[in-house]
C-alpha cells in the first residue's frame, strides 16, 4: 500500500486537492448554487451552440461573430421554452400545490376515513387487544402525515439560500452563462496552463470520467423525469384525477432520486387520489405502474444505459445517508456522487496496473544459470 501511494502520489497530491475544493464548495453552496446552476446550463447548452456555430453562414469566417450569434439564438429558443414551461408551472402547479397543502387536513381525514373503512374487516378477524393497538397506531399515522405535510410545505424549498450573495448571483446568472459558453475554449486552456504540468494527464482523464458519468447522468435524468411528467399528465387528465399537472410535475421531479422515486411520485397521486375521487385510486396506481414498466423497459436501457453501475441495495443506503448529510441535496447527487468516485477509484487501479506491469521487468529480470564444469 505505502509503495503504491509512493508511485502514484502525484495523484494523490490532485485528488486531495480536488476533495479540499469540493468541501469548500460545499460549505459555500449557498453563494455558488447560481454559478453551479450557470455552469450545468451551459454544459447543456453548449452542443447545440458548438452545432448551431457550424451551420451559420459564412463558414470559416466571423467565428466571433457566428459564435455569439448561435449563442443569442439557442439563448432565445431556450428561455422560449424555459419560460412556457415556468408560466405553466408557476400558475397551474404551485397554484394546485397551494390548494393541495391548504386543505391537507381535509384529505388527510378522508383518507384515515378510508383507511379505517379498510381496516375494519380486517380488525374484525383480530382479537380484542389487538384491535386497540391497530385503532391507535392509524390514529398515530394520521397526526404523523399531517405534520411531514405541513413540515414540506414550510420548508420544501428551504435549501435555496436567500442571502444577498445569492440573490446577486441569480442576478448575475445570464452574464454568467453567455460568457462561459461564448469563451469555453479559451477558458479550458486557461485552467489547462494554470494547473501544473504533472497533473493536466489527471486531471484531463477525471474531466472525461465526470463528463461520461456525472453528465451522462444529469442529461439522462432529465430527459426521463420529462418523459415520466408529460406520460403521468396524459393519463391522470384521461382519468381526470383533481390537481394532475402538480401530480404529474411532482413524479417528474421524483424521478431524479433513483429507487424509491417512482414510488413517492406514485404515492402522492395514490393518496391525492384516494381523498379525493377514491373510486380512481385503483386505475391511478395502475397508470403508475404502467409508466414504470414503459421506463423501465423501454426508456432506461436506452437513455440511462450504464451510468449507475451500483447494487440496489448500496443506492438505498447511500440516499438513507445522503438525506442525513445534505438533504434533498444529498437525496439527488448521492448516487451519481458515489458513482463517479466509483470510477475514479477503478481508474486509480488501472494506473496502479500499469505501473506494476512497467515495474515488473526490471525487478523481476532473466539471471543467466552459472554454467557448471561438466
Amino acid at each position: 500500500m505505502i509503495q503504491a501511494l509512493k508511485n502514484n502520489w502525484r495523484l494523490v497530491v490532485f485528488l486531495a486537492a480536488a476533495f479540499i475544493f469540493l468541501v469548500l464548495a460545499w460549505a459555500w453552496r449557498g453563494v455558488l448554487l447560481p454559478f453551479v446552476i450557470g455552469l450545468i446550463l451551459a454544459y447543456l447548452m453548449l452542443p447545440g451552440v458548438n452545432w448551431l456555430e457550424k451551420k451559420l453562414p459564412p463558414k470559416n469566417k466571423c467565428q466571433k461573430a457566428r459564435r455569439i450569434a448561435a449563442i443569442l439564438i439557442v439563448f432565445v429558443i431556450t428561455i422560449g421554452i424555459v419560460g412556457g414551461i415556468l408560466s405553466y408551472v408557476i400558475i397551474t402547479v404551485i397554484q394546485t400545490f397551494i390548494d393541495l397543502f391548504s386543505r391537507a387536513p381535509e384529505y388527510i381525514s378522508t383518507i384515515m376515513d378510508q383507511i379505517q373503512q379498510w381496516a375494519d374487516s380486517f380488525q374484525q378477524q383480530l382479537p380484542p387487544g389487538l384491535q386497540t393497538q391497530v385503532e391507535q397506531m392509524i390514529a398515530n399515522l394520521g397526526l404523523q402525515m399531517e405534520s411531514v405535510l405541513e413540515n414540506l410545505a414550510r420548508g420544501g424549498f428551504s435549501f435555496i439560500s436567500g442571502t444577498v450573495g445569492a440573490l446577486l448571483g441569480f442576478a448575475a446568472l445570464p452574464l454568467f452563462l453567455f460568457y462561459i459558453i461564448k469563451d469555453y475554449s479559451q477558458i479550458k486552456r486557461n485552467i489547462y496552463s494554470f494547473i501544473p504540468e504533472w497533473t493536466i494527464e489527471h486531471t484531463r482523464n477525471i474531466t472525461s470520467i465526470l463528463d461520461k458519468v456525472l453528465g451522462g447522468y444529469i442529461k439522462a435524468t432529465l430527459v426521463l423525469g420529462g418523459i415520466v411528467a408529460v406520460m403521468s399528465f396524459i393519463g391522470l387528465s384521461i382519468l381526470r384525477v383533481p390537481y394532475a399537472p402538480a401530480l404529474a410535475f411532482f413524479a417528474g421531479i421524483t424521478e431524479m432520486i433513483p429507487t424509491i422515486g417512482p414510488w413517492i411520485g406514485g404515492g402522492l397521486a395514490f393518496l391525492v387520489t384516494l381523498s379525493t375521487a377514491p373510486e380512481k385510486a385503483i386505475l391511478v396506481v395502475v397508470l403508475f405502474i404502467g409508466v414504470q414498466l414503459v421506463e423501465n423497459n423501454l426508456l432506461v436501457p436506452r437513455i440511462q444505459g450504464g451510468y449507475m453501475r451500483i447494487h440496489p441495495a448500496a443506492v438505498l443506503m447511500l440516499l438513507v445517508l445522503g438525506a442525513h448529510i445534505a438533504g434533498i441535496w444529498g437525496i439527488i447527487i448521492s448516487i451519481p456522487i458515489a458513482a463517479t468516485v466509483a470510477r475514479i477509484v477503478q481508474y486509480i487501479r488501472d494506473r496502479r496496473a500499469v505501473h506494476q506491469k512497467e515495474e515488473l521487468p526490471q525487478e523481476t529480470g532473466v539471471v543467466e544459470p552459472e554454467n557448471k564444469p561438466a
